[in-house]
């Protein structure tokens, strides 16, 4: 679900029936709508809940309030000021989109002038919001569907490339093979990022692939760690080859020198690091988290 924040001043008129026709007429784009004022007037007006419930779209729990009765609800995927004044006093909103789409204030007018406010809300800002909340980032890859194309010049979309990984595919050159993903300089003039597809074939690796699992835990001669899910037992020697030969920087000199012997025992997928000496295993989890072997 796509979260929308509408701000105005009062929290009273223009985004009390901003909030109140995206969640009826974009519902089913996945969008939910929430409102709010710069300075809310703590109730709404009749003519905006009369000119909703004539359209069908008002609900008693449409009230007018704080921005931070509402921030509760975020993060929010899109901010949209529809009053001058609450564009102004807008507040930064990392992550989010922010655009504004003004609105003449109704309030004190006509009943005519809120159905003229309401039609030009329904017209003029619910295509905004859909297409800006729905708008793609081609370099970030939560943005896309799953037909959405990966591979430009091999045509591989992202299921596809989705489907390998969860099939055991732990890298380009796996992605490659399963796919026939170029994963090189090929995709460069048909992708909209103008270069190749790796980065995106990577961003898919880190988020549905195998994770590595650690679990430290004191023993009595010392600590010990079990590594499981995505980790090569080679890596792990390795890093105790940097520590031992001194070229670890994740690990303080005192614990270095806590160490008496340290051994990797099983397999990929599987592998134990038994450390004996006087060690913590806060020590030992504050270098697991600086380790470059680990963490590249």
């Amino acid at each position: 679900m796509k979260k929308v924040l509408i701000l105005c001043t009062g929290n009273s008129c223009r985004s009390i029936i901003a909030e109140a026709l995206v969640n009826k007429y974009l519902s089913d784009d996945g969008i939910k709508a929430y409102s709010a004022g710069s300075n809310p007037s703590g109730k709404v007006n009749q003519n905006a809940k009369k000119v909703l419930e004539v359209d069908g779209s008002w609900d008693d729990s449409y009230y007018s309030k704080s921005l931070d009765e509402v921030m509760s609800n975020g993060p929010f995927d899109l901010v949209v000021t529809v009053c001058d004044n609450a564009k102004e006093s807008c507040p930064v909103f990392p992550n989010a989109k922010v655009l504004h789409v003004g609105f003449e204030d109704p309030d004190g007018k006509s009943f005519e002038a809120f159905e003229e406010t309401k039609e030009l809300i329904k017209s003029k800002l619910l295509p905004v919001v859909k297409e800006k909340i729905s708008e793609k980032k081609y370099d970030d890859v939560t943005t896309l569907s799953d037909n959405d194309l990966i591979c430009y010049c091999k045509e591989i979309d992202k299921k596809s490339i989705v489907k390998a990984i969860k099939n055991g595919a732990k890298s380009l050159k796996d992605v490659k093979v399963a796919t026939n993903a170029c994963t090189g300089n090929e995709c460069k003039e048909k992708n909209p990022n103008r270069r190749c597809c790796s980065n995106e074939i990577n961003q898919l690796i880190q988020i549905y692939g195998e994770k590595m699992e650690k679990d430290v835990k004191k023993t009595v001669n010392g600590v010990k760690i079990s590594f499981t899910g995505e980790v090569k037992k080679e890596n792990i020697i390795k890093m105790v080859e940097n520590c031992a030969t001194g070229q670890c920087e994740c690990m303080s000199d005192a614990t270095k020198k806590k160490i008496q012997n340290m051994e990797v025992k099983g397999e990929d997928g599987a592998v134990e690091l038994e450390l004996t000496g006087e060690i913590e295993k806060e020590e030992i989890e504050a270098a697991l988290q600086r380790s470059k072997v680990l963490n590249q």
